[in-house]
């Protein structure tokens, strides 16, 4: 029941609040691409439609301007000239100066004309002329629904010409003199309609990978908001040797990621370390009454005992001193205190070691081969219980994990011993693999997973580091620490 207590605690400090690691879901935002391509689109069509207005006005002065000066060419032409304007004539001129042409009187008559009147017409040019007022830019409709602009000149010595024509009305087709005026707009409009595509389509395409950016940064940034602190942002620009305001925002969010990283590794660490030693405490509490109770009652025994030399008991009460001691250092840590080191030489530690433990080895019909290294036999180490109660545990988990355990304590240097721990079990599953130094990760199901976190503490406190690998079919764990100078190098002076 305890162990599933802090099971669920550790599993609720890991993985935080359900509430607190759900997504945001933030409203619906317009799109960035049509933010950018809107202004754009919008003011190149106003430009667009400005350009043929004034396009299209300017062609409208540029096409009368040209009516103009095609009525003054005729009018210089046929106000004195001395041929008479019959109908013939003025079907030849029609065709060289692409017009209609009319020949009145001077009571308003139609002497001559290429075009077949009707008599709205023939009576709106009789008024004209006989009130003498203008026709310039007039529009009529012809009976077949071609509507002509209307110019018109008086002749010089009308009242002795032949032919009787006193004025002559020119006729533009109204058609054509539009057709001028849209080709004048058309050309500009164009031109900016097909430059409106292809600016769209390269701001298009330009904000579309800016996008595509954006989107992968945001998704960086979803995935660090959901604890994920590993992957990176995955953005060509930001590669190069100058990256862009993009790639340096996603430099930034690595960055972030990092950092967030190591303060999440740092706070689990130290809410670990504030459990364990709650557990510790609690645990002590328990085991030091238990512990005290054995050791009097194998005390008692020794002491009814008729023999006079029992190993066995021995082995017994030396087992409960280094469990009373066990304990002891557990409620120092939960109060959060440390205890006054006792430096310990390391043949002794080796052998305190290999006395607890090799009953146990015997009892499960494990294998065990023990080495020491001679040059070790002078050396000591900073605090030896630590380091018994960190070797304790490695070499008992691999009795509990193969039937063949090797024990061997090396001097790597002057001042590093290293103890390596081998056997031919199973190995560590991956499951736990990458956190397997984490207080309550084991694979065992009885395990509480203290063991191992107790390895790594006891470790870092000696100076050194542990570590594990896999090698031809057995776990080997290494566990590296400080030496101390031997009593006599420390009494030299």
């Amino acid at each position: 029941m305890l162990r599933r207590v802090f099971r669920h605690r550790w599993r609720i400090f890991r993985l935080g609040h359900p509430n607190t690691m759900s997504p945001v879901t933030s409203p619906p935002l317009r799109s960035l691409r049509l933010r950018l391509l809107t202004p754009i689109i919008v003011t190149a069509l106003m430009a667009a439609v400005l350009v043929a207005i004034a396009s299209y006005w300017l062609g409208t002065q540029r096409a009368m301007k040209d009516l103009e000066q095609r009525f003054s060419a005729i009018q210089s032409t046929l106000s004195d000239s001395n041929f008479p304007l019959n109908s013939m004539v003025l079907e030849s001129l029609a065709d060289l100066t692409r017009t209609q042409l009319i020949g009145l009187s001077s009571s308003g008559h139609v002497t001559s004309s290429t075009l077949n009147l009707d008599e709205a017409a023939r009576t709106s040019f009789k008024e004209h002329l006989q009130n003498q007022q203008p026709l310039p830019g007039s529009i009529i409709p012809n009976d077949d629904g071609t509507r002509f602009r209307v110019f018109a000149f008086q002749t010089v010595g009308s009242q002795l010409r032949q032919d009787r024509v006193a004025a002559v009305v020119v006729l533009f087709e109204d058609e054509q003199f539009n057709a001028n005026r849209r080709q004048a707009a058309i050309l500009p409009l164009a031109t900016g309609l097909s430059t409106i595509v292809a600016l769209s389509s390269l701001t298009f395409w330009l904000t579309s990978r800016l996008i595509r950016r954006i989107s992968k940064l945001q998704r960086r940034v979803e995935a660090v908001a959901n604890g994920d602190f590993d992957s990176a942002v995955s953005d060509d620009a930001s590669d190069e040797e100058v990256p862009d305001e993009i790639g340096r925002l996603g430099g930034a969010v690595d960055s972030m990621a990092q950092q967030l990283k190591q303060l999440w590794n740092q706070i689990n660490r130290q809410q670990s370390e504030k459990l364990l030693h709650q557990i510790a405490g609690g645990m002590a509490h328990q085991l030091r009454n238990s512990l005290t109770g054995a050791r009097m009652a194998v005390e008692l025994h020794a002491q009814e005992c008729q023999a006079t030399d029992d190993e066995g008991i021995r082995v017994a009460i030396h087992q409960i001193e280094l469990s009373e001691d066990y304990v002891r250092r557990l409620l120092l840590v939960a109060s959060g205190r440390q205890d006054e080191d006792r430096p310990t030489d390391v043949q002794t530690c080796f052998e305190d070691v290999r006395t607890s433990l090799s009953p146990i080895a015997k009892h499960l019909r494990v294998k065990m081969q023990w080495d020491l290294d001679d040059d070790l036999r002078q050396r000591r180490i900073q605090d030896g219980p630590t380091w018994v109660a960190a070797v304790t545990n490695l070499i008992h988990n691999a009795i509990q994990a193969g039937d063949e355990v090797d024990v061997s304590l090396q001097q790597l240097s002057e001042n590093t011993l290293r103890v390596t721990v081998s056997d031919n079990g199973a190995g560590i599953p991956e499951a736990v693999a990458a956190n397997l130094f984490e207080p309550f990760v084991t694979s065992k199901p009885e395990g509480m997973g203290l063991g191992l976190p107790v390895v790594q503490r006891s470790a870092e406190y000696l100076g050194g580091s542990v570590r594990w690998r896999r090698e031809n079919e057995r776990t080997i764990f290494e566990l590296d620490t400080q030496l101390l100078r031997s009593r006599d190098q420390q009494d030299e002076p």
